[in-house]
């Protein structure tokens, strides 16, 4: 997982990873810094593991013997904060052949300080295969070059109303 976004002292929009099997939190390298109030692109990297095992053909059909008709498997990505119990973002993926990135974009806080989002990666055809993973972020003051550059860069690609 990265975060896309800006940052001050930074002149155009980067990408930081987001730390990993966080075990130590008080370690202030597991927490990612993001300005408040500032929206930001969430990049999840999903990867199909056994992708080999499969039927003869990859295929998007969940195996499902109990349905009426053919179901394709999906999967759901939803972030939120849980001790505000805040739905953030939410999205839909479809069939993951091998591998597929998806973005979500979601705003942080108004209010600086520590917070932790958690993000869960749902399937809508089994049963056991849901995965949650948390986002330690240290909510740093709102910059106003970062949120500037944040709105030239929504605005340019948007068209002039005619």
């Amino acid at each position: 997982m990265s975060v896309k976004g800006w940052w001050e002292g930074c002149e155009e929009q980067t990408e930081r990873v987001v730390p990993a099997n966080v075990t130590n939190i008080r370690d202030e390298s597991s927490w990612l810094p993001l300005h408040a109030d500032q929206e930001y692109v969430l990049q999840v990297s999903l990867r199909r593991l056994n992708a080999g095992q499969q039927r003869r053909k990859q295929d998007s059909k969940a195996q499902a013997p109990h349905f009426a008709k053919p179901k394709d498997e999906g999967w759901f990505l939803v972030l939120g904060e849980v001790e505000k119990k805040e739905l953030l973002a939410i999205k839909r993926v479809g069939f993951i052949r091998n591998h597929s990135s998806v973005s979500v974009a979601f705003y942080t806080p108004e209010k600086t300080g520590k917070c932790i989002y958690t993000l869960y990666l749902m399937s809508d055809s089994y049963l056991g295969l849901d995965q949650q993973y948390d986002i330690h972020l240290n909510i740093i003051p709102a910059s106003i070059a970062a949120q500037v550059n944040s709105e030239i860069s929504d605005n340019a690609g948007k068209k002039a109303p005619k």
